[in-house]
């Protein structure tokens, strides 16, 4: 998805022309019918690999400047192949709504997803006020490895988790519903069942999880790209992790704040 975005945004900006393989095309049509970047024609289809010029990231995991320069034109006029995972929010966000149009999720998934979010409010008390549903995505399984290793940081847990939950419920007394989607259910449960207003995913495919989330009102995240697409699908506020790295991560606080997105609010992890 963050791909996808930056490569649209090129698009928007620049005016070149993107297209998409057709492999990584497929992961994603099934799920968002709206996607509008076209496949590699069939008239491109004698190139070869090598007739490619990769552009990457240069000097840091968050610095993307030479797809930049290339779209601009400034590295010659040449075919060019965008490699890595390249998250530029900066870009993306200036076409925030066109972006989300482009992510419009399959009726099966949205209807799965409503389904769930109804079924809770019939067996809410007529007496609590409507409820405002908060999309609550823990990271964990390799992402505990990944992030202690590349970027030197580590985990949101308890202390957060009970830090969001709060905010929440101040803000939305006796309204506040929580949907926890998680990659390690059993772990988000051993934290959080306690809880009578949080309610879990049943285990869905990733795609149903972001469209369960999605439809929140409002989230909760704490590191990962899932989180982020899930909350910036949603709209609403976004109750993020400030997560301390010792190397420059994308979906950080500096970062937040420097692209200007203002629904986005930290919490600290201790």
């Amino acid at each position: 998805m963050s791909e996808y975005a930056t490569m649209y945004s090129l698009k928007r900006h620049y005016n070149v022309t993107v297209v998409m393989n057709k492999e990584f095309k497929k992961k994603i049509k099934h799920i968002f019918l709206n996607t509008s970047l076209p496949d590699i024609p069939a008239s491109a289809g004698h190139l070869k690999f090598t007739d490619w010029t990769p552009v990457k990231n240069i000097g840091s995991p968050v610095n993307y400047a030479p797809i930049e320069l290339a779209a601009a034109g400034l590295l010659g006029a040449k075919n060019f192949i965008m490699t890595e995972y390249s998250f530029e929010i900066q870009m993306f966000n200036q076409f925030k709504e066109e972006v989300r149009k482009e992510f419009t999720f399959a009726p099966t998934y949205t209807t799965k997803a409503n389904g769930f979010l109804s079924k809770i409010m019939e067996n809410r008390s007529s007496e609590l006020p409507d409820p405002v549903f908060v999309g609550f995505h823990i990271r964990r399984t390799d992402y505990k490895r990944f992030i202690k290793i590349v970027f030197g940081g580590r985990l949101p847990e308890t202390a957060y988790y009970t830090r969001a939950l709060s905010h929440y419920r101040t803000k939305f007394p006796d309204a506040a519903v929580f949907i926890v989607a998680s990659d390690d259910l059993k772990y988000a449960r051993s934290e959080l069942d306690q809880y009578h207003d949080v309610f879990f995913s049943p285990g869905f495919s990733p795609g149903e999880d972001m469209a369960l989330l999605a439809s929140c009102n409002h989230s909760i995240i704490t590191v990962g790209s899932y989180g982020f697409w899930s909350a910036y699908l949603a709209g609403g506020e976004v109750v993020y992790a400030d997560v301390k790295t010792k190397i420059e991560y994308r979906l950080s606080r500096k970062m937040y704040e420097k692209i200007g997105l203002d629904n986005f609010i930290p919490l600290p992890i201790d």
